[in-house]
């Protein structure tokens, strides 16, 4: 199975995202790539474009765009919500619980098209 393509939202971590990108991780940020405070529908279709699973701290405004596509039956490579409980400034849990989902990916026991999944 392929690796996973990450795109970040501006609402994660940019440390994180560095360290994961580091470590081999295809993964972006939206802020680097010139989506720094772009409406979240544009976000959504940068990735499905890129083929990219969105990473968000913003179920609030992911979750709605991203059930409007399921429902339409429109095809995407998924998002993955980071918990309230992963602390924003906490480097090392996001780290942790992205890297823990990608060796879960790997490894083919989940996946994320079209669909979503929560990140503990």
């Amino acid at each position: 199975m392929a690796a996973p393509r990450l795109l970040f939202d501006e609402h994660v971590n940019v440390t994180a995202y560095r360290q994961l990108q580091t470590a081999g991780v295809d993964v972006v940020h939206a802020v680097k790539v010139g989506l720094g405070s772009t409406p979240d529908p544009e976000i959504l279709q940068w990735a499905i474009d890129q083929g990219r699973i969105v990473v968000t701290r913003n179920y609030q405004d992911f979750a709605p765009l991203v059930q409007n596509l399921a429902g339409r039956g429109i095809p995407f490579p998924g998002a993955l919500f980071l918990s309230a409980s992963i602390r924003q400034n906490d480097v090392g849990a996001h780290v942790r619980v992205i890297r823990g989902w990608i060796e879960a990916f790997e490894a083919g026991d989940t996946s994320v098209t079209n669909s979503f999944a929560w990140l503990f």
